[in-house]
């Protein structure tokens, strides 16, 4: 029964997880923007690998929005999972922001260990929803699962990077339609810890072996 019963709650959370994922496949998102774009047209072109892992991280992360949005939204008066279609030189950029206030745009994020700085790839993302949503300032709180603490960082936008942020969605509108994938937009510097656990590192180094991996935009 023990056996059974664990079968039944694995699938049950890559069935979920894999539902959370795909629905959003055929639409581009801030969040296909902040980091890797190649990787991005790689899971809307051929879906993302779920493996045990993965779905349960997305699970929680889906589950802490799920109970702790609402309770701070309450507080502060404001809504949650707002969602607006942005055109940028005709490509639509969908945005989904976890809580809005009159003057705070709030980013809810899991993690094993609370950061001692934002991650760039959430600053991106909550400097996106700044611009889309009119809002001055952001709120990125940090909850960790390991060490059952919280932490907020604030910050208060730049509109050059909302521009390279828009540019990325361009280029990967693009490569959709012609179904090739997409320069990598990372510096070398960073593609060691974005490459290390990519499900499709495969797949780009053969794709890059054929048509190059940093092709100007």
């Amino acid at each position: 029964m023990t056996d059974e019963l664990h079968e039944v709650i694995k699938q049950a959370i890559h069935r979920i997880a894999t539902e959370l994922q795909n629905s959003r496949e055929n639409e581009i998102h801030v969040t296909d923007l902040t980091t890797c774009i190649r990787r991005s047209y790689y899971m809307k072109k051929h879906g993302f690998p779920m493996d045990e892992n993965m779905a349960f991280w997305l699970l929680f992360g889906h589950i802490v929005h799920r109970i702790v949005a609402p309770e701070i939204a309450k507080a502060l008066d404001g809504d949650v999972e707002v969602e607006k279609v942005f055109e940028w030189d005709g490509v639509e950029i969908h945005a989904t922001a976890d809580i809005l206030t009159d003057k705070y745009v709030i980013e809810l994020k899991t993690c094993n260990r609370i950061p001692q700085h934002p991650y760039e790839s959430h600053l991106e993302q909550v400097n996106a929803y700044m611009h889309i949503f009119d809002k001055p300032i952001a709120k990125i709180v940090y909850i960790s699962r390991s060490q059952l603490e919280t932490k907020v960082f604030t910050y208060y936008g730049d509109w050059q990077l909302f521009i390279y942020t828009m540019q990325k969605a361009t280029v990967l509108h693009k490569h959709l339609q012609l179904n090739t994938p997409p320069p990598c937009n990372l510096p070398p510097s960073d593609r060691k810890f974005y490459c290390k656990n990519c499900p499709f590192l495969s797949k780009c180094q053969e794709d890059a072996n054929a048509t190059g991996l940093d092709n100007k935009w």
